[in-house]
């Protein structure tokens, strides 16, 4: 998965530049899309949700992001283009800011570095494009199915977090709720996944990646 939590290097020089620190409640944006980005932002701790809004009502969730010395924004930072999705807090958050001038300094004093951003960015999108890709081109059922597969075998701290309620995870799979719903039942009468508290939990890990096998 992503490797959005850089290296405690890179954190430590940047550390040097920032100067307030920050709190931001629970609901409030960081980073508005479309907005230039004024500063890179660092967050020390909290929970952060990626949006995308087309401007016709729809809207596309990413998941949620547990955050621990966790950059946003470096891709627009590199390329001077304005922000790609709206950063909201889903927790309170401590974050702070730095320049954009000191981040590219500290890139080119250090080679190691701008290579492991290189890769880091390169990882970020290669498997944003396999996701976006999947949610086009296979059933909603699939895309279901597969998610909580992942979830199941992965245990990195770093994946995207569902959401709790069904209407933000039927925007994470850019569908409506009915159609949500009705996926997540045929799964469940299938005996492959169960409705909890935390979630759609997987029951037969097995049958489940059998049943992903079949569309592919």
């Amino acid at each position: 998965m992503f490797q959005y939590h850089f290296s405690t290097d890179l954190v430590e020089q940047l550390l040097k530049f920032t100067g307030n620190h920050y709190q931001q409640e629970k609901k409030e944006v960081l980073l508005h899309q479309d907005q230039p980005l004024q500063k890179l932002v660092l967050v020390r701790s909290g929970t952060v949700s990626f949006s995308y809004d087309v401007g016709n009502g729809r809207r596309l969730l990413l998941g949620q992001l547990d955050c621990n010395n966790t950059l946003i924004g470096e891709i627009e930072a590199l390329n001077n283009q304005p922000c790609i999705y709206t950063v909201t807090c889903f927790s309170d958050v401590s974050y702070d800011l730095i320049e954009l001038k000191h981040w590219r300094q500290v890139l080119l004093e250090n080679p190691q570095l701008s290579l492991y951003t290189a890769q880091t960015i390169a990882a970020k999108f290669q498997e944003n494009q396999k996701v976006n890709l999947d949610k086009l081109l296979l059933p909603l059922s699939y895309n279901i199915a597969k998610d909580c597969l992942m979830r199941a075998q992965n245990t990195n701290p770093t994946l995207l977090r569902a959401y709790p309620t069904v209407s933000a995870e039927a925007e994470r799979f850019a569908t409506t709720e009915r159609a949500y719903r009705r996926v997540v039942t045929e799964l469940v009468d299938k005996g492959l996944i169960v409705r909890s508290k935390d979630g759609l939990q997987t029951i037969d890990e097995a049958a489940l990646s059998e049943f992903v096998d079949s569309f592919i």
